[in-house]
């Protein structure tokens, strides 16, 4: 199957031409994929202590399978401000229908945990060079290729960066309140279909426990699992007959079906009526129902009245769902309810404390071999220069020049070599990863801060360079 090579922004095409026309089409690049900083709220207050990187195999996947067709040449062919400039060029018509990424990528494991921040030396001072004072980071990915792919594809892999990590860090968020018990992503009708196959797959490489979504279960195998909905108790009155009634045949009909996973949505019409909700389910099933779902009033004392309730109808072996707008904060507010599992819906797949992703960017750090990098004096949005690697040692790390050998765990690997990608580990050896690298975290990662990373001498020297290298 084949993917979309247009799902970039127009002015990566309308640039690249005067590239062409100036033979730097092929120019060798190199570009780094990173953000600035943890991300912040509106005040500029932390909400993240490290982002959890996932969407390196949606990346490499989308790369294996990326392609200009026809019918978009001549769409662009027929833009008013592009397709002049390009049916002048018919070579750079022939070079984007050609086009298939080839290059080398290098980029930590998918589930690592890594961090964004101020640059400070080995002393942890702030580090400024002039009026420049370069944020250091971890890239997401490191990738060697010519100048006209870097362009094509810097947008689309931005658009998976930044949402996969986005949802990934925050349900890292969510599973650690969550204090062992079960998290179950139910974001799909929250967001874009496809956008919804991913949160499912970032989910659980950071700890959900399984998701609703069909298709990631399809397509990656992440765990599919869910209760039932209201349409479906609705669907099920007749009439001339009470709710009450038709309530209890539907969760009749689906214990009979789905006895050992008969968790029944219980709060249609009235969750603690006389005989409606638990009472019904209870009475449906015999006492034998697997669980019940609270959708809507969560709070500690209706949690706790739930479970009176289904110890005192004879079923005490029936597990607590909650779900409706919950997230790590209202699972504090529900701190000593006798809640058994989390459904998280909306607040994970569009993580409303990080709306905007976790604010990657790519910039160019290699000119056809050359370090360079983004001044942008005084702006804090300097960029680091040239390849990177970086070590971590005692829950730390230190930004270095590629070729430099330090102390510590290189996090930076090999991920694509040439025209394919290379092997990648299965789904559960990712989550397995994930976990024990979170796990591994000293505790103030896991607050939200405002982090910091150590430059190297040797990266410290290549700045200093290419600053004194400025005409200014």
């Amino acid at each position: 199957m084949h993917a979309l090579a247009t799902h970039l922004d127009l002015y990566q095409l309308t640039s690249l031409v005067p590239h062409f026309d100036a033979g730097l089409a092929q120019l060798p690049v190199t570009m780094s994929f990173f953000s600035r900083r943890l991300p912040e709220d509106a005040s500029g207050a932390p909400v993240r202590g490290h982002l959890l990187w996932v969407g390196l195999r949606r990346c490499l996947e989308w790369l294996e399978a990326a392609r200009y067709d026809n019918e978009r040449l001549l769409s662009q062919l027929g833009h008013p401000m592009l397709g002049p400039a390009l049916s002048a060029r018919p070579a750079l018509v022939d070079l984007l229908r050609n086009w298939r990424f080839r290059g080398d990528i290098d980029a930590p494991p998918e589930g690592t945990p890594i961090w964004a921040g101020a640059a400070v030396d080995a002393a942890g001072q702030r580090l400024k060079f002039d009026d420049v004072s370069p944020p250091a980071q971890t890239p997401y990915l490191v990738v060697q290729t010519d100048l006209l792919t870097a362009k094509l594809i810097e947008t689309p892999l931005l658009s998976i960066i930044n949402h996969m990590t986005m949802v990934a860090s925050k349900a890292a968020c969510i599973v650690e309140a969550a204090q062992g018990k079960e998290v179950l992503e139910f974001g799909t009708r929250r967001t874009h279909p496809e956008a919804a196959v991913d949160a499912a797959y970032a989910g659980y490489v950071a700890g959900t426990t399984a998701t609703s979504n069909v298709e990631a279960h399809h397509r990656y195998g992440v765990p599919a699992r869910g209760t039932m909905d209201h349409f479906a108790v609705q669907s099920w009155e007749r009439a001339g007959v009470p709710r009450h009634e038709t309530e209890r045949a539907f969760f009749a009909a689906f214990y009979g079906i789905y006895p050992s996973a008969s968790v029944l949505l219980v709060d249609t019409y009235d969750a603690y009526g006389p005989h409606t909700g638990i009472p019904n389910a209870v009475a449906a099933t015999g006492g034998e129902l697997a669980g019940i779902r609270l959708d809507s009033l969560i709070s500690v004392e209706n949690v706790r009245r739930a479970r009176a309730m289904l110890d005192d109808l004879g079923a005490p072996q029936a597990r607590i769902v909650v779900s409706g707008g919950i997230d790590e904060h209202s699972m504090a507010e529900l701190a000593g309810a006798p809640v058994d599992a989390y459904g998280i819906g909306e607040r994970l797949v569009t993580s409303p404390d990080s709306p905007v992703g976790v604010g990657a960017v790519a910039k160019l750090c290699e000119v056809g071999g050359k370090p360079t990098m983004k001044l942008a004096r005084g702006s804090g949005k300097a960029t680091l220069p040239g390849r990177v690697q970086v070590y971590r040692l005692d829950g730390a790390d230190t930004v270095a020049c590629h070729d430099e050998v330090l102390p510590g765990r290189p996090l930076l690997v090999p991920v694509w070599r040439g025209e394919a990608a290379l092997p990648q580990p299965t789904l559960a050896e990712t989550r397995a990863y994930a976990l024990a690298e979170r796990a591994a975290l000293p505790p103030e990662a896991r607050a939200p801060r405002k982090a910091t990373l150590t430059l190297s001498p040797g990266m410290q020297a290549r700045i200093r360079q290419c600053i004194q290298e400025d005409p200014r």
